[in-house]
């Protein structure tokens, strides 16, 4: 992955300081759980669909690495795809790679609806 995720203790503390934003995830348990849910659930939902809700972001923050925005998405791709094998393999992890390589029209974006 090109883009440096956010450490783990780093996202618990950007989620904690972002409720005034009103995400989702306020804090790791949380963010943990949402995404267990949504790795468990019976249908596929895209990526802009659960993380802008969850980290209180715009979907253009998945064009722009390098932000504190996008080193969250990162983390919490990587979340996801830490849980996923758990409960169904590798079959249903996100494209981190893709999304790594996302900027202004190309990558994940174009195969995903806006958010919010």
């Amino acid at each position: 992955m090109a883009a440096a995720a956010m450490p783990l203790d780093e996202l618990d503390r950007w989620l904690q300081a972002r409720a005034e934003r009103h995400p989702t995830a306020t804090s790791l348990p949380v963010l943990d759980g949402y995404v267990a849910a949504i790795v468990a659930g019976p249908v596929s939902i895209g990526p802009l669909d659960w993380i802008c809700p969850l980290l209180a972001i715009d979907a253009d923050a998945f064009n722009h690495g390098g932000t504190p925005e996008f080193a969250a998405i990162s983390a919490v791709a990587l979340r996801h795809n830490d849980i996923t094998p758990r409960h169904f393999g590798s079959r249903r992890s996100m494209p981190t790679s893709r999304m790594a390589t996302s900027t202004r029209g190309r990558g994940a974006r174009d195969s995903m609806p806006p958010c919010g």
